[in-house]
């Protein structure tokens, strides 16, 4: 028994190890690619986790058409970004992107799509209730328009009597 738990306390401490050595890893690439991105690449990267979280923020909303000129103004930025940098096989972030983009786009803007994912009903605010007037049979005379070049009508001056 002394043994199977001698052996079960080895293979956490080695599986510990060996998350331990993973995540120094993962972390020691992250700091290498951070300082091998040239300036261009750097901002293609910046560009891409923004327009990621504004469509994940626009697609809980399900407003198509903000949705479709987000990912239009994606496209360009991207396109801007690759005729910058050349081919696009000189940054494997920005070719990823693309094909990321263009199948989003393929499945988003179909109608297929829209009908399957109806937008949310919008909520109308509820108003108050307008208190009735008391002189609400009584009916107003319609104003007289001002005919003159923009100078108002003459008020007839209070009869004394």
């Amino acid at each position: 028994m002394a043994e199977v738990n001698l052996l079960k306390k080895d293979k956490g401490q080695l599986m510990i190890a060996k998350l331990i050595n993973y995540v120094i890893l993962k972390l020691l690439i992250l700091f290498y690619l951070q300082i091998e991105l040239t300036l261009q690449q750097k901002a293609s990267v910046d560009i891409h986790k923004a327009s990621q979280n504004a469509y994940n923020n626009v697609l809980q909303h399900k407003d198509y058409q903000i949705l479709e000129d987000l990912w239009k103004n994606c496209m360009n930025s991207y396109l801007t970004v690759r005729n910058f940098l050349g081919h696009p096989n000189t940054c494997g972030l920005l070719n990823g992107w693309n094909q990321l983009m263009q199948k989003k786009n393929m499945m988003l803007l179909t109608a297929e799509w829209r009908e399957k994912n109806p937008p949310p009903p919008k909520q109308v605010p509820e108003t108050a209730q307008v208190a009735s007037s008391s002189n609400s049979n009584v009916k107003k005379k319609p104003q007289a328009q001002n005919k003159g070049k923009g100078k108002a009508t003459a008020t007839k001056p209070y009869s004394k009597g």
